[in-house]
């Protein structure tokens, strides 16, 4: 009934990667911060992206910093928005940083986030992380503590944790059987007294069809909660928002800029999700170095590179192509995610079952 999507560059290898970062000399870092030098090492394992922090030298934290987090709600339905927010206290001349949040925190996918301006609180700083979260999958779920990392003059001093916290996701059609009920007091023995119980039982029947007809009015009054959509794959994703770049017609009004960039933010897109990777927010030469850990076939591999060497070469150098490129570029486009699309699953076991 709900589909995952499934992310394993998570918070939990990006905490490693940071506290590795602030315990030894040269070591590997979640995220690049402002100040430090970053680049791509080789994923340790297929799925996953590491940014290579290089060493600095060591700055001593004599300050005092306090992280803590919230959430809005901790009992949801399926697919209710929540809101968590971070915020971290640091002392004026430090500065706050988390790892890029990609698509996932933890089991949670983000919908949307919002790093505000720090605020200046006397001597202290204030540091905000806004996220607006949801979950397709029932159970109590948790989001994972978040590495929140120190900086004074550019330079890593500190890495501080947020708190845990434990959500419930229940099903969309009634929130409240996730609670615990108090028992039922036991009922007092009727009356002996054949009136008495033949009145109790005619006001009892008033009242039951009362509260009856009012429970129903107002079952009728309310508006019927719609089951969210399932998140569609990847390629299907792709290939819809190409259609509707081309209906755009861009193109024909000349507007060539508008339409690589377009372009090539749909085809990134789709990269990210499925290899998993900070596409939307990497160079092309830093997507060509995570792409070459994802077992791609030699012309698919290429063909991404010529793509987004000329999706840059339109958008950075303002190059105009001829009319004959500029009709190709679609089909390269979807060409890319024909190739790279995951083979069906050909279920050979249960086809066996049902000869026998």
């Amino acid at each position: 009934m709900h589909r995952r999507l499934v992310h394993k560059s998570s918070i939990g290898s990006l905490l490693f990667l940071a506290l590795t970062a602030l315990a030894q000399s040269p070591g590997p870092s979640a995220a690049p911060l402002a100040g430090t030098t970053a680049s791509l090492a080789p994923a340790p394992q297929p799925g996953s992206t590491v940014m290579q922090v290089l060493a600095q030298p060591p700055v001593f934290f004599t300050g005092s910093a306090r992280a803590t987090s919230k959430v809005d709600k901790l009992i949801i339905t399926v697919g209710e928005i929540i809101n968590y927010r971070m915020e971290v206290e640091i002392p004026a001349g430090y500065a706050a940083a988390i790892p890029p949040p990609g698509a996932q925190l933890g089991e949670f996918l983000i919908r949307k986030y919002d790093f505000p301006e720090p605020e200046k609180m006397g001597d202290h700083m204030i540091q905000k992380f806004n996220f607006s979260i949801t979950a397709y999958t029932t159970g109590e779920l948790s989001i994972p503590p978040v590495p929140v990392l120190i900086q004074k003059d550019k330079q890593l001093v500190k890495v501080i944790l947020t708190e845990e916290i434990k959500i419930v996701v229940a099903p969309v059609t009634s929130p409240e059987d996730m609670e615990i009920k108090d028992i039922k007091p036991p009922l007092a023995a009727a009356f002996d007294y054949r009136s008495l119980v033949i009145m109790g039982s005619i006001i009892a029947g008033i009242i039951a069809l009362a509260l009856g007809g009012l429970y129903g009015w107002r079952r009728l009054k309310e508006p019927r909660i719609a089951l969210p959509e399932p998140l569609p794959e990847p390629e299907e994703l792709a290939l819809k928002e190409l259609n509707e770049l081309l209906a755009l017609g861009l193109l024909e009004k000349g507007e060539l800029d508008r339409y690589y960039t377009k372009l090539s933010e749909i085809i990134r897109r789709y990269l990210g999700l499925r290899f998993q990777i900070y596409a939307l927010e990497f160079t092309t030469s830093e997507i060509m170095d995570s792409l070459k850990n994802k077992y791609l076939e030699h012309h698919a591999y290429q063909l991404a590179r010529e793509f987004l060497d000329q999706c840059d070469l339109v958008k950075f150098a303002r190059f105009v192509p001829e009319a004959g490129p500029r009709t190709e570029i679609m089909g390269k486009a979807r060409e890319i995610v024909e190739i790279t699309r995951p083979a069906p699953v050909v279920e050979t076991a249960s086809a066996s079952a049902g000869a026998a």
